[in-house]
């Protein structure tokens, strides 16, 4: 017959529920260090029981509670229940009543989880440093929200554009989540503008990674996704490339010369940069910084092309010079919209 020297201990249905007596009276004395959290989660995810006695401690007590109050003052003169309650409730002593799913949202959330929201009116502009130096610029009408943790920075850009200037930290992945698309900085510079119809990013400075996942992830989710194997769709961006890509549309790289990207990011500085870029193309522009829309009614007008440099918000500026020098005429047809038609 074989011999071992190695002795296995059974967790019997008995050790396990005095583990999580141990466990629910250092939970609500509320001083847990990083270590105790960190050996809590290993206790749970070892065995399903765990959970469970746990929970049933809990329930145990709060349970207990009631029974308490609903004695008579006067019969527990000569009543002892000692004898009868001492295995159940001698390891919570210490403790009042836990409310057991308030722990196990504490002990499953990770460390130093910290939860924001930006926004930015139209016209507005942000600036934002994150504790770990990353900083974000946000342009007009944009909505990001943010989740950092002591494992991974994850960003959801849910309208609007924003710049974001990531500190390095292999250690934290910077993940930007919009629409179908992840893009994960890999020590970099780069711009997410979340459009109607597509997604584009530009990289100022590195390198990043993007991805595409199903849509509407939550950001619990993404938190589970590998972003260290190349999937099919994975697109690499490097300084002075962008990338445009449609929901379910195979991504389109391009590259931009420096004096280019200069000027797509002159809303940085609270200006509107144009070279030869057709007119259409500059109104929509224009109409994400003003509460004011321009309407272009004739195709004709959409291909005309424009140069000039204006002021964020100032559409009169641009309107006027359109009147001036290209046959235009502008009527407004309420408080909101103003038409641009061919002058007859």
């Amino acid at each position: 017959m074989n011999t071992s020297n190695k002795v296995i201990p059974l967790h019997t249905a008995n050790t396990i529920d005095d583990e999580a007596s141990i466990w629910l009276v250092r939970l609500d004395n509320g001083n847990l260090s990083d270590q105790s959290r960190k050996e809590l989660k290993a206790w749970l995810s070892a065995d399903k029981r765990h959970q469970v006695a746990l929970k049933a401690m809990a329930d145990i007590w709060d349970g207990m509670d009631e029974v308490l109050l609903n004695i008579d003052d006067n019969s527990t003169k000569n009543l002892s229940l000692w004898p009868i309650l001492t295995p159940v409730i001698k390891p919570f002593l210490l403790a009042a009543s836990v409310s057991f799913i308030a722990i196990l949202l504490w002990f499953t959330m990770p460390n130093n989880v910290q939860k924001d929201s930006y926004v930015t009116l139209i016209g507005q502009q942000m600036d934002a440093t994150f504790d770990d130096g990353s900083i974000i610029h946000l342009n007009t009408n944009t909505r990001i929200e943010t989740e950092f943790s002591d494992e991974k920075r994850i960003i959801k850009l849910i309208k609007g554009e924003a710049l974001f200037d990531v500190a390095h930290d292999p250690d934290r992945p910077f993940i930007v989540y919009a629409g179908d698309r992840l893009v994960k900085a890999i020590g970099t510079k780069f711009v997410v503008h979340l459009k109607p119809d597509n997604i584009q990013v530009t990289v100022t400075d590195g390198k990043v990674k993007m991805s595409k996942v199903p849509l509407n992830t939550k950001l619990t989710d993404i938190k589970k996704l590998n972003s260290t194997t190349i999937q099919k769709d994975d697109v690499y961006i490097t300084k002075g490339e962008k990338v445009i890509v449609g929901s379910n549309q195979i991504p389109k790289l391009t590259h931009i010369k420096p004096e280019n990207i200069k000027r797509k990011l002159a809303w940085l500085d609270g200006k509107l940069i144009f070279e030869n870029e057709e007119l259409f193309d500059v109104i929509e522009e224009v109409n994400r910084y003003v509460d004011i829309q321009i309407v272009l009614k004739e195709p004709s007008l959409h291909s005309i092309r424009i140069s000039g440099r204006f002021d964020l918000g100032d559409s009169e500026a641009l309107i006027e010079a359109l009147e001036l020098s290209f046959n235009v005429k502008s009527l407004r047809l309420d408080s909101n919209k103003i038409l641009l038609t061919k002058k007859i």
